[in-house]
């Protein structure tokens, strides 16, 4: 652990310490999540090797790069989904103020949506679960 401190940076965490830091994170609730108001809050997932992406602010990055985290005016929702896009990702909108948060999703190719309007229908055939709650039309 000492030898990857010193090549690597950084310093080494008490057990409990790490706990607490992991779990808030874990929970959202650390000093980045609580300035989100007012603001839709974006989980993007791309490949860990992605570049930095283009967006109106600098993320929070988890996973080794593969989530990242970002705050934006709804406004910017659009530029957010076409950065995790181009990295070869996809973006969810995880937290809006708005009353209609429709396209939370990334839309799913045509040929998947088939796949996946029909694995819903042989789960839920009354369409009573979750109705229109990832998608609008399923």
């Amino acid at each position: 652990m000492e030898a990857a401190c010193r090549s690597l940076g950084g310093e080494r965490l008490e057990a409990a310490s790490a706990a607490r830091q992991w779990n808030a994170l874990r929970e959202q609730a650390t000093p980045w999540f609580q300035g989100s108001a007012g603001r839709d809050l974006w989980r993007l997932s791309v490949p860990q090797t992605a570049p930095v992406l283009d967006l109106p602010e600098a993320p929070l990055v988890e996973w080794h790069g593969a989530q990242r985290w970002v705050r934006v005016a709804a406004a910017n929702g659009e530029r957010v989904r076409q950065a995790a896009l181009q990295a070869g990702g996809h973006a969810t909108l995880f937290r809006t103020q708005r009353s209609d948060a429709s396209g939370r999703m990334t839309p799913l190719a045509p040929a998947i949506a088939t796949i996946h309007e029909g694995l819903k229908k042989q789960f839920d055939p009354a369409g009573i679960f979750n109705r229109g709650r990832l998608y609008a039309h399923f």
